[in-house]
């Protein structure tokens, strides 16, 4: 399935000779999104369950990933080195590619990305699930647990402490 969203992202970015239309640009640039997110769904739940010993329980953890986690991981990632120079890399990948597609999908006045800025990020889109693959299990593992763990609210001393 993560294959075939972004041959479809591609084929939706090249429809239409001359100027393309939104709703194809948009639409490709939802699937190549959708493509990275189920990698990175699908990552955490053969890394964590195994989707062929337990197939019930990693839908459960396939399920649980969120673009709000996506977000607030890669953003650590992008700053912090815990989770190593690959996810550090893929970081403002992901980053672009979750901010084009909520734009695409939800701004009603999107003037969107010309046709090669949308191919650029399908590209990158291709690229980041290939890296996500590659992954060694130690990155899996880690980026997996954070990824679908929800963090828990500061305690009051670390609350009164970074407000003095």
């Amino acid at each position: 399935m993560i294959d075939d969203l972004l041959d479809i992202a591609d084929d939706l970015a090249g429809r239409d000779k001359g100027k393309p239309r939104q709703a194809s640009l948009r639409r490709a640039m939802s699937s190549a999104y959708y493509a990275v997110f189920n990698a990175l769904a699908w990552m955490c739940a053969d890394t964590l369950i195994g989707t062929r010993i337990d197939w019930q329980a990693s839908r459960v953890i396939h399920r649980s990933l969120d673009h709000e986690a996506l977000r607030r991981v890669f953003q650590q990632a992008r700053d912090e080195k815990a989770f190593g120079a690959v996810v550090k890399q893929l970081s403002p990948v992901l980053l672009e590619l979750q901010e084009a597609r909520e734009s695409a999908d939800y701004d009603p006045e999107w003037s969107g990305h010309s046709r090669e800025e949308v191919r650029r990020l399908i590209a990158g889109a291709r690229d980041a699930v290939e890296k996500i693959r590659n992954l060694d299990e130690a990155t899996k593992r880690l980026l997996a647990v954070n990824l679908i763990s929800k963090p828990r609210r500061a305690s009051r001393a670390q609350i009164r402490n970074s407000a003095q």
